[in-house]
């Protein structure tokens, strides 16, 4: 089961606040694309929070460039990035389509290797980035709150999360420093 691996993230973590910028940087990651709905905020939260602020400039602090890549329409993501400190916001990305996330590598002038995504869906965001050799960060969503077909993935991913659990012997909060 080879294409296995495609679901596989490379780090783990049960939350956006916990990501460990040294370790993006021990893996030369210059970029890093964040999804929104349940990784930085609840499905129907309108506007980002002063934390999901604060997250965003530590990673650009650390040299970092920041960038949102959401399946979410972007009238909503532009709402969401108005007081944020990105680089840039794509909305309807389609993941796990690449074409967006190759147009954010594009615009950072970076490279698969350089870059990161990091989103709370095995389905989207984690296929999405192994499909062209992303460092993938999957965390635990921030909400039990689902959006129209999310949560037909959210069933599936468990299977999925279960295979991965017993094959990599990992567990929710393992990858956590």
């Amino acid at each position: 089961m080879r294409f296995v691996k495609l679901f596989k993230p490379d780090y783990y973590i049960s939350s956006y606040r916990n990501l460990d910028v040294r370790r993006l940087k021990e893996n030369h990651i210059r970029l890093l694309l964040c999804d929104i709905d349940n990784t930085l905020a609840g499905p129907h939260e309108r506007d980002a929070d002063v934390q999901v602020a604060q997250f965003l400039r530590r990673v650009q602090q650390a040299g970092i460039e920041t960038m949102i890549c959401s399946n979410s329409r972007p009238s909503r993501v532009r709402r969401f990035v108005k007081d944020l400190p990105v680089d840039q916001a794509y909305g309807f990305s389609f993941k796990p389509l690449v074409y967006q996330l190759k147009r954010a590598m594009h615009h950072a002038h970076t490279d698969a290797a350089h870059t990161a995504i990091m989103g709370d869906q095995i389905f989207t965001d984690i296929l999405g980035g192994n499909r062209i050799g992303l460092y993938t960060i999957l965390t635990n969503p921030v909400s039990t709150s689902d959006k129209g077909v999310t949560m037909l993935n959210r069933l599936l991913e468990k299977f999925v999360f279960r295979y991965l659990e017993k094959k990599y012997s990992f567990r929710k909060g393992d990858y956590d420093d």
